[in-house]
Parts: structure tokens; sequence; C-alpha cells
């Protein structure tokens, strides 16, 4: 939550935030603080975001090699990817009953709908768009988001997560460029394991795309 607030205040204005739903290893104290911290950001008028279900892959009797393959390289992470068309149906399903819990809401009847679904890793497979599509949520891909109207925007990525230190420095260079490129609708993801060694390359980032005319959106906006 400090690491929200301070982004926030730098950057102007509340962004989206994406949420692991999956609550089945916390305490009931730590159910009550997650609770607590959605219910703040909400009222501070951050997006909420559905990021998965767990975070971590499970054997899937429905996944394709392609699917074990983007496991293997992304440490379990790839959580949708290669996945049958029921398969993907059923995680979903869980991922939103999870969400529900979160905000209290009927498993049968969701009132607080997420404004995006987000495959970990990104990594997805091909029944997940349209099934997000269906339960209307804007879906995100590594190279472009999906409205729930159906239409696509290019959205190139800068993310740190995973990547060796090598490759760092490239990246940052990478997302000057893609946050200065005219056309596109770029984004910067950001994850707890940035902080705080990254915190002074990414303020200059969100420094740079501010001053190069752009504008911070959310998820409805687009």
């Amino acid at each position: 939550m400090p690491i929200l607030e301070n982004l926030k205040d730098f950057a102007g204005a509340p962004f989206s935030v994406l949420v692991i739903p999956d609550t089945a290893k916390a305490t009931e104290d730590e159910i009550s603080g997650f609770k607590a911290a959605l219910t703040q950001l909400r009222e501070e008028g951050f997006e909420l975001a559905l990021h998965g279900f767990k975070h971590k892959a499970e054997f899937s009797q429905g996944r394709s090699y392609l699917g074990l393959s983007a496991m293997n390289i992304t440490n379990r992470e790839a959580e949708f990817a290669g996945l049958s068309e029921y398969e993907s149906s059923r995680l979903l399903r869980l991922a939103l009953e999870a969400w529900n819990k979160l905000f209290e809401t009927d498993s049968s009847e969701t009132k607080f709908v997420p404004a995006a679904f987000v495959p970990p890793t990104w990594w997805s497979n091909k029944y997940l768009p349209m099934q997000v599509r269906n339960i209307k949520m804007l879906y995100e891909g590594r190279f472009s988001l999906t409205t729930k109207k159906g239409r696509q925007i290019v959205s190139p990525v800068v993310s740190f997560a995973g990547i060796p230190k090598a490759a760092i420095n490239p990246m940052f260079n990478a997302g000057e460029f893609i946050i200065k490129f005219p056309a596109r609708v770029p984004r910067i993801a950001l994850h707890p394991s940035d902080f705080p060694e990254l915190r002074p390359r990414i303020r200059h980032l969100i420094r740079t795309a501010l001053g190069s005319g752009r504008k911070l959106v959310q998820y409805h906006d687009l």
C-alpha cells in the first residue's frame, strides 16, 4: 500500500491495480486486511482488475505442450497457458468466485465486475479472450488490449519482473523509446519486486511519460 500511494502521488492520479484473488492459505486477519486495503484503493479512485486466480499454474490434463513449456520458463506462473476450453473456463470461474468473496458478493451474481482480466505472465490460450469478453471485461494480452466490445488496441508493455539483471538497462531504454513513440497505448507493468531497487529509474520512466505529452489512463477510459 505505501508503494501504491507513493506512485499515485508521483504520477498525480490513481491508476489500475491488478488483484490476485486467491486467499486459501491466508489467515482470517490477513484476509480482513486485504479486503480493507482493496476497499481503500477503490475509495481513492484506483481501478481494480483481475490477475488470474493463484498466479501459480497447476497440473491440468487439458494443457497443451506449448502451455507446459510456458509453465517451465515462467517458474509455473503461466496459469492459463495452453489450457483447453473447459479448463480455461473452469479456472476463470474459480478466479471470479474468489474475487466475489473479496468484495462480499454472491458468486451467482457479480456486483462488482473487474475492470479487466490480465492472465499471469500474459501467456494464455485461444479461448480465454472471448471467455473474458463474455463476462464484460477488457482482456489484456502481451502486445495488445481487447475492449469489451472487441476493439483491439496495440499496447506494448514495459516490465521488469522475471528478467535477468543484464536485461534491466535495455528494458528501461526500450521503455523510454516506446513511451516517446507517438502512436499506440504503452503500459508500464510494475511489480512489488521492483521496489525499492528500481524506484529511481521507475520514477524517471513515469516522469518521461508525463513529460512527453501522454496522460495516465485506466482501462475504463479505453
